[in-house]
């Protein structure tokens, strides 16, 4: 093969990228289509040269008629290249429902989850894909619409992690110059030309139509993502020291300080909330609002209990000082057990609580204490809050939702809180300094386990 321009430039893009090294395997994904094809038959070009494995892989996503034609002349390539091909097939419609995803983000899930099975089977350090500036300069608009900042517009990489792309710096022309010159065929898949996909929109219409003002489209827009992406690389780097100082885990869950958050530079507060983010479930689904209204959730006034609701089944909860993300909690299943003295109950899901009759004085502690029962008093409960519930404290009476209010009890920890009460008289909430009114009998509660 003559040493066209389009094998220059993978063959750049690969020693930049420092992969593969010799003896090690690649995959590629290969549609059919122009790019995937080009891409392999460069890569079969350049690997016996550079010392490498390159394996096909082609997934069919059952999504139309033709597309067991697209397998077919898959195979023939490689068998023409001599290159092994690894086939597959996935049920992208139902993916789609699975994932109350469109079709064009299911079949992406699907692709690269079959492209890794692949490379994990192939002992592969990396798959290499087929998009070109043309596929960059369309996602940079495509995410310009949607209101993306400069990670997002800094668009796809030459190299993310086990990712390649060594094409992104060529144009879709070379690429259809360079299987003239090889006498390649390729496939066409009709649905590239359907306008209900929004890409298509982008490619057909949008980009002709920016054209008129710069023939040069296409390149402005692939150049800018290269410098958008040193930025957000930077930013990132920022971010990254941003979360090692206000993040903390409180079980599966990640809690951001807001003054930290709210006080750091905006493009580094941004930055950190998308890497809490990856932590804490990912950003599949998550948006530029949602990454703006967490930043507006750090910076709020209102002191605690605002919640934002997250893709992936998660929320963000102001907790005072600080914004929990995570799982969506279940509300808690209230309960009123009842509490005799002596005898025992146990808190649902939780330890087990003991009374028995005790002598003076009234006392308090975290997990056990002294309290003061009036002599008329309703029976104990061991019970979940209600409306009106009213706590001893300092020498005087106030409410229960004002004291857990003070003792900086979150929120969305209130409703499950267990306590032992008389009636609205709340006795004793364990880790909390509740007091006892004077007189009475004595009751000794205590926390087993």
């Amino acid at each position: 093969m003559k040493l066209d321009p389009l094998v220059a430039s993978v063959a750049q893009a690969l020693r930049e990228s420092a992969c593969p090294s010799r003896g090690e395997a690649i995959v590629v994904g290969l549609s059919g289509g122009a790019d995937s094809t080009a891409l392999v038959d460069v890569l079969s070009w350049l690997a016996p040269k550079g010392g490498f494995r390159v394996v096909a892989a082609h997934l069919d996503h059952g999504l139309r008629p033709g597309s067991a034609d697209d397998a077919a002349a898959c195979a023939e390539l490689c068998r023409t290249l001599g290159v092994p091909l690894r086939r597959g097939q996935a049920d992208v419609r139902a993916r789609a429902v699975r994932d109350r995803a469109g079709l064009e983000d299911a079949g992406r899930r699907e692709r690269y989850l079959f492209l890794r099975r692949t490379m994990g089977d192939e002992g592969a350090v990396a798959i290499a894909v087929g998009h070109t500036r043309d596929d960059q300069a369309e996602t940079v608009l495509l995410r310009l619409l949607r209101g993306a900042g400069a990670t997002g517009l800094s668009a796809m990489r030459p190299r993310q992690g086990d990712i390649l792309r060594p094409l992104l710096r060529v144009s879709r022309s070379a690429v259809l110059a360079h299987l003239a010159s090889r006498g390649l065929t390729w496939r066409e898949d009709p649905t590239n030309a359907d306008p209900a996909f929004a890409r298509n929109r982008v490619r057909h219409e949008l980009l002709p139509f920016l054209a008129r003002f710069n023939p040069n489209i296409t390149q402005t827009l692939a150049r800018s993502a290269s410098l958008l992406a040193d930025e957000a690389d930077l930013a990132a780097a920022s971010g990254s020291d941003l979360l090692g100082r206000i993040r903390r885990t409180e079980g599966p869950s990640t809690l951001l300080e807001r003054a930290g958050l709210a006080s750091a530079h905006p493009a580094a507060a941004r930055a950190a909330i998308r890497l809490a983010l990856d932590e804490a479930g990912g950003r599949a689904g998550v948006s530029a609002v949602h990454v703006e209204r967490l930043l507006a959730l750090a910076r709020s006034a209102r002191s605690s209990g605002r919640r934002l609701p997250l893709p992936g089944d998660r929320e963000a909860i102001v907790r005072f000082g600080h914004i929990r993300l995570g799982l969506r909690l279940p509300a808690p299943f209230p309960f009123a057990l009842a509490l005799a003295v002596p005898g025992r109950a146990r808190i649902p899901g939780g330890p087990t609580l003991e009374s028995r009759a005790a002598g003076g004085p009234a006392r308090s502690g975290p997990d056990r204490a002294v309290v003061a029962v009036p002599i008329e008093a309703e029976p104990l409960l061991l019970r979940t809050r209600r409306p009106g519930d009213r706590v001893f404290l300092r020498g005087r009476s106030m409410s229960l939702k004002r004291f857990l209010m003070e003792s900086h009890i979150p929120v969305d920890a209130r409703a499950g809180l267990p306590l032992v009460a008389s009636g609205p008289d709340v006795l004793f909430v364990p880790g909390l300094p509740v007091e006892s009114p004077p007189g009475g009998r004595f009751v000794r509660l205590e926390v087993l386990g």
